[in-house]
């Protein structure tokens, strides 16, 4: 996301009949349970904010040690058979794994940054309401307004480039796990046919820069596609009231 746009997509968002004043008639009715049940949600948002961040943090990180472990393990393995065998053998039952958690991994920290996304343009939506309970509080409480709000409504404010999407945890995660796929495939092509090292190299790194595509392709249709009432709807679903039987 580009620079404030975290900010902006948590931030209430005062478009045309968005947040409008709550007459004083309506207060001692309902705004009660209102402001409780939305002080309510709001803590429920961030806390779902906070674990969607620490799942992220935490897929990354058991992804990358064990990268890092197994390439230890055939550093120790090609030393000792000198690169022979049991390096090959122990090389394409390893990576191959690598590859899957890597892309596993990857999908899950899309599906985690759109999550992430969703919660924070609900606290958005919510401190919108807030502005609505007690407009004093605007000076206090970031609000954008005019036609940054139309555009945050229509969710073009929470577009980030394709560059900015490369910044992220599952764009740093899609490059790496390229290079093992890339690895796996050239280890592959050198141990069924004996070729020359330039033929391996470029095999494999063919195939990594198509993972490397088809890896980012998926991330930018996710970007597309993303809308909040798509994320998360088992949450959010409410079930349709049982008519009482007729007598």
């Amino acid at each position: 996301m580009q620079p404030g746009e975290a900010e902006r997509s948590s931030v209430a968002v005062a478009a045309r009949d968005y947040i409008q004043p709550i007459g004083d008639s309506v207060v001692p009715a309902r705004t009660g349970p209102a402001v409780t049940f939305a002080t309510t949600e709001h803590f429920n948002l961030q806390t779902a904010r906070a674990v969607t961040v620490s799942e992220a943090n935490g897929r990354a990180s058991l992804y990358l040690a064990a990268l890092s472990s197994n390439l230890i393990a055939l550093a120790f393995i090609g030393q000792m058979s000198r690169l022979g065998t049991a390096f090959r053998a122990f090389a394409l039952i390893l990576l191959p794994a690598l590859a899957f958690m890597g892309t596993v991994t990857f999908q899950r920290l899309v599906q985690s940054s759109m999550e992430d996304i969703a919660y924070a343009e609900r606290i958005g939506r919510l401190r919108g309401f807030y502005l609505a309970l007690a407009p004093e509080l605007e000076p206090y409480v970031l609000a954008v307004s005019g036609s940054h709000a139309e555009a945050f409504l229509s969710h073009e404010s929470l577009t980030p480039s394709g560059w900015q999407l490369a910044l992220t945890t599952a764009g740093m995660v899609a490059v790496v796990n390229s290079v093992v796929i890339g690895a796996c495939v050239g280890l592959i092509a050198e141990t069924l046919v004996s070729g020359s090292l330039s033929v391996v190299l470029t095999v494999g790194a063919v195939t990594g820069v198509t993972a490397l595509i088809a890896q980012r392709r998926h991330h930018l249709r996710a970007r597309d596609a993303y809308t909040p009432e798509a994320v998360d709807r088992a949450a959010i679903f409410v079930p349709a009231a049982q008519t009482a039987e007729k007598a």
